[in-house]
């Protein structure tokens, strides 16, 4: 896919110039291009009180991104008001979201931003925007109906309409908010004498061709499907200048280049030059005797994607740029739906799997739903990519153009390539050396910076060992290590945790090791703002009357519905009693360690009795864990763990899930300690394996005893996520679920394939009464390559 970048189509001269274009565009793929975005939804249209759950994707050209960190994704009212926002971490080029809506939502268009620091570079009109259609027959907005205004726009092939040549003349006629609008015409010159009739063909579009004279000017009267008219000045005749004509076939790309006859050598075409995502396809050196130029390029190794060909002269300036939309298929991930069961009893269960015929790594989203009401205008991780991110203006129903790969869809894309300009950048404002300041600088996910002083002197800390002792919002603890630097401040980058995080900073050497800690770094959502936000004028969908009673009857269905999507009544649930290690485990082991262990000693069921420390009761009753030394040093190693250089492997030390020194628990008693965990290094995500000790009294001996003389500061994290609820009614206790009205039945964003792993197997129950699914699975592999799957089930 990416070979023919490394051996030209064409072998050409290259101009001795630092500044011509292949150069600047090095500079521009390097350091100037912003991600593109494409953000994956549950399903089509929501109802106020509906979760909305996504995943967004992140690519740089035609690969995965890795320059950015932290994704912010914004939604807005009609108005432009803010109504929530989500500051998520980008992993594996992907990002998963969820917003909760408001029952007390009015019904109308909300718009969903998303975008990155670095895009932040270039402007808004390089975010991620789509509409979002939100219902809800209690707060129907009363608007006016609005009175649709046609617009008509010619547009010269090449970009200029030049005198006493043959042009190609493109044409599009839409409403304000880019809906198109069927039309034909009449072209007049200035003395009313008719040209040429012009159709459109396709959303609005087509296109004709004929030869404008010098010093006239055209008018085109125009007839809408309204039946109302339309007036409008095709652009001024120039006297000079170049027509780029482009012609395409399955195989190859034929091009005419000719101009009027002219002295003018900075209107003499030199070169052509083809670029695909900031990368040099060919260049062309074009021989200009007085004759209209013809040639061909072959097409069939380029990738799938916008090529832009524009002419230049010698002195390395454009005279002509089209943009042409090259098909070959190279961008598909090679994956596939498989079915196991389908049942569509109420609360049935189905089984699918998603198989590759290759191992490559990829991330990828499902998603299920019943009673998705779909408008007449969408777009997918195909068309988003390869299409609506890379040209300006408004696309309706992107995701047509590639329903097929024929010469009927290549013809009505074509007309997109005529009538849409290209979005990145103008090849003047680069000759011109116009480019970004890039001010704003990605934060690699959560960066703490600040300088720590003594609280007696209040001097910076210099070159002083800290321990930080973090508890995140899900009960996971770690403890950091890092050095103040000469200035006493220290810089923490790449952390990763939701919601708030409690911190805890103790100086190693310090007597009394506390700390004051100042710091510099903002929060993550004061540094991702909206600046000059302006909403896209997107038209509301308007559903017919019965499919609008289908609505309001589900929404009426789910007044009393939990955040889960499925109705609760009175909800009695028997079940065993459960004894006072499993209620301990399920509160407390949640963290890194809450899996299957080697051995376990249980002192809730069984007290013991004793004044020895832990560790010391520990060394003849735990098999295989071999402690020795004390009372204050001690070496644990499990089965005589060893590496080949540096001996026996030291176990990690767990206390209440917060990774410890072994002194630190060399003064706890027998007594005050509930269970006992041992993990092999096969179990563990250590080496050497982990000895995780939980503590009684809610478990706060163990933090007291170690955050002794510190002082607690929180931190702001990214969103808080939330987990998608799928009812098992295999289970005993889902009988107590009187009504299940779900419309999204399934959504796993979580959906990962490596070389070892090539077949993902899912699986879902049914509602109360679903007779049709639709299947939607979107994602992106290593190598760039797009899956979508869209699959109708009934």
């Amino acid at each position: 896919m990416k070979i023919f970048y490394t051996t030209l189509l064409i072998i050409v001269s290259i101009i001795s110039n630092a500044q011509t274009p292949e150069k600047l565009l090095e500079k521009v793929n390097a350091e100037y291009t912003p991600e593109k975005i494409y953000i994956q939804f549950d399903k089509s249209n929501y109802l106020a009180g509906d979760a909305i759950w996504f995943k967004a994707y992140l690519l740089e050209g035609y690969m995965p991104a890795t320059k950015s960190t932290v994704l912010a994704v914004e939604m807005f009212n009609d108005s432009g008001k803010l109504i929530d926002k989500k500051i998520l971490p980008i992993v594996g080029s992907a990002a998963i979201g969820n917003f909760d809506l408001s029952k007390s939502l009015y019904e109308g268009i909300y718009t969903i931003r998303a975008y990155t620091r670095r895009a932040m570079n270039f402007g808004t009109d390089k975010f991620y925007t789509h509409p979002l259609h939100v219902f809800n027959p209690n707060l129907k907005k009363t608007i006016a109906p609005i009175n649709r205004k046609f617009s008509l726009y010619f547009f010269p092939e090449g970009g200029n309409l030049i005198a006493d040549v043959e042009n190609v003349v493109a044409f599009k006629c839409t409403d304000q908010s880019g809906v198109p609008e069927n039309i034909e015409g009449k072209i007049f010159d200035s003395k009313g004498k008719e040209v040429i009739i012009f159709k459109s063909v396709h959303n609005g579009m087509g296109k004709f061709v004929f030869i404008p004279k010098l010093g006239e000017t055209y008018t085109s009267i125009s007839t809408l499907q309204t039946n109302e008219n339309l007036v409008k000045d095709l652009p001024i005749v120039k006297t000079e200048g170049v027509v780029l004509q482009i012609k395409r076939n399955e195989t190859n790309i034929k091009f005419s280049v000719e101009m009027n006859s002219t002295n003018n050598d900075s209107q003499i075409p030199e070169y052509m030059l083809g670029v695909q995502e900031n990368l040099v396809a060919f260049k062309v050196p074009l021989s200009y005797q007085g004759k209209k130029i013809i040639g061909s390029i072959p097409s069939q190794q380029l990738p799938t994607g916008i090529l832009q060909i524009t002419i230049f002269n010698k002195f390395n300036q454009p005279l002509a740029e089209r943009l042409v939309f090259i098909n070959s298929g190279d961008y598909i991930a090679k994956g596939s739906l498989l079915t196991d069961t389908i049942n569509f009893k109420a609360r049935s269960k189905n089984v699918f799997s998603l198989n590759f015929l290759d191992t490559l790594q990829g991330t990828y989203a499902v998603s299920v739903v019943t009673n998705d009401i779909t408008s007449h205008d969408e777009e997918d991780i195909v068309s988003r990519f390869l299409l609506t991110d890379d040209i300006k203006g408004y696309v309706f129903n992107a995701k047509y153009y590639f329903e097929k790969n024929d010469m009927v869809h290549a013809d009505n894309l074509d007309y997109i390539m005529l009538t849409n300009g290209w979005r990145r950048y103008t090849w003047n404002e680069i000759l011109s050396n116009k480019f970004p300041s890039m001010s704003f600088k990605d934060p690699n996910y959560i960066t703490l910076e600040a300088l720590v002083n003594d609280p007696i002197s209040n001097k910076p800390i210099l070159n002083k060992p800290l321990s930080i002792y973090v508890k995140t919002s899900g009960k996971l603890f770690d403890v950091l290590s890092i050095d103040t630097d000469d200035k006493g401040e220290i810089k923490l980058p790449g952390l990763i945790f939701s919601d708030t995080a409690k911190m805890n900073f103790k100086n190693k050497e310090g007597k009394q090791g506390k700390v004051y800690v100042n710091f510099k770094s903002p929060p993550l959502k004061n540094i991702f703002f909206s600046p000059n936000v302006s909403i896209p004028n997107f038209s509301f969908y308007n559903p017919d009357e019965k499919t609008y009673r289908d609505i309001k009857t589900l929404f009426n269905s789910k007044k009393d519905i939990n955040s889960y999507g499925i109705t609760l009544d009175e909800i009695k649930v028997v079940a065993r009693a459960k004894t006072e290690k499993e209620l301990y485990e399920k509160k407390y082991t949640t963290g890194r360690l809450g899996g299957f262990a080697n051995k376990e000693l249980d002192f809730l069921t069984e007290p013991v009795k004793s004044a020895a420390n832990i560790l010391d009761y520990l060394k003849s009753r735990l098999n295989g864990v071999n402690i020795t030394g004390g009372p204050i040093e001690y070496s644990i190693n499990y089965r005589n763990t060893r590496s080949l250089m540096s001996g026996p492997i030291q176990m990690s030390v767990f206390l209440d899930e917060m990774q410890v020194r072994p002194s630190d628990v060399a003064t706890l008693k027998v007594s005050d300690v509930a269970m006992v965990k041992v993990f092999s290094n096969s179990l563990s995500p250590d080496a050497g394996g982990s000895l995780a000790i939980y503590t009684k009294k809610d478990r706060s001996f163990a933090v007291n005893n170690i955050l002794e003389n510190t002082i607690e500061i929180q931190v702001e994290g990214f969103s808080a996520d939330k987990e998608f609820f799928s009812p098992d009614y295999s289970l005993e206790t889902s009988g107590d679920i009187l009504s299940d009205e779900r419309t999204t039945l399934y959504w796993n964003p979580y959906l990962n394939t490596n070389e070892t792993k090539n077949k993902i197997n899912f699986s879902f129950y049914n509602n109360d009464n679903a007779k049709k699914f639709k299947i939607v699975i979107e994602g992106i592999q290593e190598d760039g390559k797009l899956l979508h799957i869209e699959k109708i089930i009934e």
